[in-house]
């Protein structure tokens, strides 16, 4: 008998595919690469925004919503930045596979811009993005707006906040 095998959507790139449409249609078909990453990981697992630091309206947003503390989901999470550099292997193959059929702009990405070719992406995944952030309790909306305040650069910068490698961005 072989072993039984156990998904889970932080290493399936297709699934990644899915959560940046989200993340681009709630943003209005465009986000920093950078950011797009940041907001990803926080989509995936919005119980790690717990652990950021943000300003005061920005975290009364965040109380708002429906989010559970980490100590009160089923899984256990490692730090949030060991989380975001696991992503960053399925976010690569996500946005190579966006690029690859033409559903993001390769000008754009040689910006460090993702933005989302609307009329080449198939109307079943724009519904279906518009229909999971219509019903996850606003989390997609507090990410696109508020939380994307906070500057991805300077000295008091996101990466800052939330405690992750920013090795990869120039300030």
């Amino acid at each position: 008998m072989t072993a039984p095998r156990v998904w889970h959507a932080s290493r399936d790139a297709y699934h990644c595919i899915f959560r940046l449409t989200r993340l681009l249609l709630a943003n209005g078909g465009e986000i920093e690469l950078e950011r797009a990453r940041i907001l990803d990981m926080y989509l995936l697992y919005p119980a790690l925004l717990h652990k950021t630091s943000m300003p005061q309206a920005v975290r009364n947003a965040f109380l708002q919503l429906p989010v559970p503390k980490p100590s009160q989901i089923f899984i256990s999470l490692p730090s949030t930045a060991s989380v975001f550099q696991d992503l960053r292997l399925y976010q690569n193959a996500a946005v190579t596979y966006l690029r690859a059929r033409s559903l993001v702009t390769a000008e754009s990405l040689q910006r460090g811009i993702l933005r989302i070719e609307a009329d080449a992406v198939p109307a079943p995944l724009i519904e279906g993005a518009q229909e999971k952030n219509d019903t996850d309790g606003g989390v997609t909306k507090f990410l696109t707006g508020p939380f994307s305040l906070i500057p991805l650069r300077g000295s008091d910068n996101i990466y800052k906040k939330a405690h992750l490698p920013s090795r990869a961005i120039a300030t």
